[in-house]
């Protein structure tokens, strides 16, 4: 079975550039871009991670990630931001790995093997 992995961005080249470089390495890529849509897909269908923007319009990536955490405690999930003041609140909000853009393909790719092998820092 394929990894399947879920990058939540709002911005369109952002999620562009990550299911490039997923899919080239082989992962099963859904999209969303708000975080309404992230947690829907989460509640019906099975990842292995989430990539998840901290600055959405609606509900923050902060927010879904702890509402993911009320039901699932099991599913990967990597908060991204452009600046590192958001970090700490992400890692108490329950994310596993922390990704600050801009971000390159080695290291979206050196995240994702990280954590889906269970090495992530939390």
């Amino acid at each position: 079975m394929d990894r399947r992995i879920l990058p939540v961005d709002d911005e369109r080249p952002i999620r562009s550039i990550l299911r490039t470089v997923l899919v080239a390495r082989g992962y099963d890529v859904t999209e969303a871009e708000c975080g309404e849509d992230a947690l829907e897909l989460i509640a019906s269908e099975h990842f292995d991670l989430v990539l998840l923007d901290i600055k959405l319009p609606g509900i923050t990536g902060i927010e879904v990630c702890r509402k993911v955490r009320l039901r699932n405690s099991d599913l990967r999930i990597v908060l991204m931001s452009a600046g590192e003041e958001k970090k700490a609140s992400a890692y108490d909000a329950g994310a596993n790995d922390y990704l600050r853009k801009p971000f390159g393909a080695s290291q979206i790719f050196s995240c994702v093997q990280r954590n889906l092998s269970g090495m992530a820092l939390t």
